[in-house]
């Protein structure tokens, strides 16, 4: 299992086994292996476990049964929150309901990976747009934004009230977005970002990383998104391209 540095064992434990019920995956009345299984299986100790289980049981996930084991609770089947697939402008356009919590919004030095993707000067400030987006009165996903600073002065924090940061610059201020180069990871919660997107340390999300050209090649956005995995998924379209030389996948 992973065994994420800072975040304790049985934590970890413990959100695996959650999210292996709350997903169905354990079903309710489900036999749990016994402590030793466990603790073999994620090679943690039996005292790991039982602070796991302790806390499953807490919560009402489980029921341990002296003699007997510890089983999955009836109650346990907890329906799951919809997912949603696309980009924020596609979930609005089909009418999905989405607001917008600006939490800062700032002229920064740019860290050196910024200045980087950004193609920025020595000395050159940023605009940091850092906000939580909700979908459906829920949060969703954390951003935060990156703007070369003659951008960035354009905008307000009532146009971000309004909708998404792309769709105001090429509505608003005449940007046209050509092409971007996009990297999407998995990575876990810290406990900022736990407490912003109301879910549990160490719980997973989808990390999406862009930097936004306009036609002339200009970098004029880098953003970088968290979104709930539980919550949001990823979806590609591929074709399958063949020639004498090889054979792959190709997005479409």
């Amino acid at each position: 299992m992973l065994k994420e540095k800072g975040i304790p064992l049985y934590y970890q434990v413990e959100t695996v086994l959650r999210n292996k019920i709350l997903s169905g995956e354990l079903p309710p009345t489900f036999a749990l292996p016994s402590e030793d299984a466990l603790a073999e299986e994620y090679q943690v100790s039996r005292i790991t476990i039982r602070q796991a289980l302790s806390l499953l049981e807490k919560d009402g996930l489980v029921v341990r049964k002296r003699g007997k084991g510890t089983f999955v609770s009836e109650k346990a089947a907890i329906p799951q929150s919809p997912k949603w697939n696309g980009s924020m402008e596609d979930l609005i356009l089909m009418g999905i309901k989405t607001t917008t919590d600006v939490l800062d919004m700032s002229d920064i030095d740019p860290p050196e990976i910024i200045k980087k993707r950004l193609k920025l000067a020595e000395g050159t400030q940023v605009l940091r747009i850092e906000k939580i987006r909700l979908v459906e009165q829920s949060p969703f996903s954390h951003v935060v934004n990156y703007l070369p600073a003659d951008i960035g002065r354009k905008i307000t924090p009532g146009d971000l009230a309004i909708k998404p940061l792309l769709m105001i610059l090429e509505d608003n201020l005449g940007l046209v977005a050509a092409r971007a180069v996009q990297t999407v990871e998995a990575t876990i919660a810290d406990s900022r970002t736990a407490s912003l997107l109301e879910i549990r340390v160490g719980d997973p999300l989808l990390k999406v990383e862009r930097v936004v050209y306009g036609p002339d090649r200009r970098p004029i956005e880098y953003v970088s998104v968290l979104y709930r995995a539980d919550r949001y998924f990823f979806t590609v379209k591929l074709k399958r391209k063949r020639s004498k030389k090889s054979v792959g996948w190709q997005t479409v």
